[in-house]
């Protein structure tokens, strides 16, 4: 919606400019007062069709004819001294406008249809001035026949048209209405070049190629000539060998027809190279040195200066010399812009492919740490359970059924442990950090406590206001890794102390135990990444940490990590 309200803004904005250009020029005597007010209607369809497109094309075709009848009638043609013969600078901008408006807000064969229309108008309408022209001109020039210039002004409006369309299709591709997703990325990617080479083609027309037309058939051959090298560099990006290909087949058979048409008139002016197709042919050598291998690119660059250097020769009498050195600047330009983003493409893979895996990996690492630290937990604790049950269950019967409902329990944790982990890397939605922790970390550090199926676990914890989610969820699976390493190892320990206290700006984490010795070989075993995912842990949050023996028997855990910190 924000795209068709600039839409019409702009629209309105470069019709009414349009309009006071040529009311300027009609204060200054420059036209007389029908080709000044004529136009006006058009303009009120334009402002109908950035509502009602279907509407405001066809009342603003029947008009384009109407006006023109009425300038007939009155003996009355634009000079179009800024624009194209015959029409008024208010008409060709409105009337490309209706053309933008129609392709972009309407559908298929109603676009198509309304398009035609518009077009068919637009030749209608110069054919009439045409009439009106040559029966004022006969009077005074009685041979003149006007042929040459309608078909200058004729080529003039297709590239308008085509102008327009690609306008049209752009919006339309902005937007992604009703088109193929390859379409609509080709479009939108390229609509600017395809607007330069259609401008281009419009220099060239006015200001080179009109020089060189022939009679007949010959003179639309330019033109023809450099809107079907056009359309190959616009799809270059597609496959640029192909293209390229079709691009130097397009020149040998433009150059062919050419002599062969210009021989059977017996006028046969040299072809020129015009300054579209020299762009294209840049173009599609660039896209060639990007897009594709060293071998098939030099091929296909081969084949574009081959064709080139023998319409030169073909076409030149002098100058040759100069002419080849301008082509090897062009080609050196286009094959170092092509180097330039292929360059650029290698180091925009190389960056996503390097973010990719950095992605993957701190995924597969939180991955890792929290099967580390959740289910090895809830195994470990079944481990330690069976063989306190196998220790005692000759003796005291009653104590092994106890030690298995600890196993039941503890399996039953980890396999929902292992479900939620599951779910999660599913991207289904789990309850709580992670599948364990809850939004109180003070429950969840009780309820460890009271779970655990080792030594004695005395809390004492103060913790600050408000603990970001991030900081929570690991200070609950350190605590829950220092109590697993003490399932395994410290068999003799009586009490294990865990202590979390604010100290000014940063939280302490301590917990230690007093047994007197440690098993570094449990019988459940040890994968050594215990203590790498606590200091992993730490070392997101910016804060510190150390583990070892302490100072007279146990083992101590210390974490420190600030509070407040912009990325917590």
């Amino acid at each position: 919606m924000e795209l068709l309200r600039s839409a019409r803004l702009w629209v309105a904005g470069a019709v009414a400019a349009a309009y006071l250009f040529d009311l300027a020029q009609f204060t200054l005597g420059q036209v007389n007062a029908v080709t000044a007010f004529v136009p006006v209607p058009l303009l009120m369809c334009v402002v109908l069709a950035l509502y009602q497109p279907v509407w405001g094309a066809m009342v603003g075709a029947a008009w384009v004819i109407a006006g023109s009848a009425a300038m007939h009638a009155l003996g009355a043609v634009p000079s179009g001294r800024f624009t194209i013969d015959h029409l008024t600078m208010p008409e060709v901008v409105g009337g490309a406008s209706l053309v933008v408006m129609v392709v972009w807000r309407c559908r298929g064969w109603v676009a198509s249809g309304l398009v035609a229309l518009l077009g068919a108008a637009g030749i209608g309408a110069l054919g009439i001035r045409q009439q009106t022209e040559l029966a004022n001109f006969r009077t005074l020039y009685p041979s003149y026949s006007g042929g040459q210039q309608l078909l200058i002004s004729g080529s003039m409006g297709l590239l308008v048209l085509l102008c327009a369309v690609v306008a049209g299709f752009a919006l339309r591709a902005h937007e992604g209405r009703g088109m193929p997703p390859a379409i609509r990325q080709l479009v939108r990617r390229q609509w600017p070049m395809a607007g330069a080479l259609l401008l281009l083609t419009v220099f060239d027309l006015v200001n080179t190629v009109s020089d060189y037309y022939g009679t007949g058939v010959v003179s639309l051959l330019p033109l023809a000539l450099m809107l079907a090298t056009a359309v190959c560099a616009v799809l270059g990006p597609m496959n640029p060998l192909k293209w390229a290909v079709v691009a130097a087949a397009l020149v040998g058979f433009g150059l062919a027809a050419h002599v062969s048409l210009g021989l059977a008139d017996g006028d046969s002016p040299p072809l020129p190279v015009p300054t579209t197709v020299v762009a294209a042919h840049m173009a599609l050598v660039c896209y060639l040195v990007r897009y594709v291998d060293r071998e098939r690119a030099v091929w296909g660059a081969g084949a574009l200066v081959g064709i080139d250097v023998f319409t030169l020769s073909m076409t030149r009498t002098g100058g040759m010399r100069e002419a080849l050195l301008v082509a090897a600047f062009l080609l050196v330009v286009a094959a170092a812009t092509g180097e330039y983003f292929r360059a650029r493409d290698r180091e925009r893979t190389r960056t996503v492919q390097v973010a990719v895996t950095g992605a993957q990996q701190a995924e597969r690492m939180a991955l890792a740490r929290e099967l580390h630290d959740v289910v090895a937990h809830h195994v470990t604790g079944i481990v330690v359970a069976a063989q306190a049950a196998r220790l005692v269950g000759e003796t005291n019967p009653q104590a092994a059924v106890s030690a298995l409902d600890r196993i039941e329990g503890a399996g039953i944790e980890a396999l929902a442990a292992m479900r939620m982990l599951v779910g999660s890397m599913r991207g289904a939605p789990v309850a709580g950090a992670e599948g364990q922790a809850t939004m109180d970390l003070a429950f969840d550090l009780r309820a460890l406590a009271e779970n655990f199926p080792g030594p004695v676990v005395v809390m004492d914890v103060e913790l600050p206001p408000s603990l970001p989610p991030e900081a929570g969820r690991s200070v609950l699976r350190i605590v829950q890794e220092a109590l697993t390493n003490i399932g395994k190892h410290a068999h003799d320990a009586k009490s294990v102390e865990v202590t979390i206290r604010t100290d000014g700006d940063d939280l302490h984490l301590r917990v230690v135990d007093d047994a007197t010795t440690q098993n570094p070989q449990p019988a459940c075993g040890t994968g050594g990444y215990g203590l790498v995912g606590m200091r992993e842990r730490i070392d997101l949050l910016g804060g510190r940490f150390e583990a070892g023996p302490g100072e007279q028997a146990g083992w101590v855990v210390d974490a420190r990590f600030p509070l407040r910190r912009e990325d917590l």
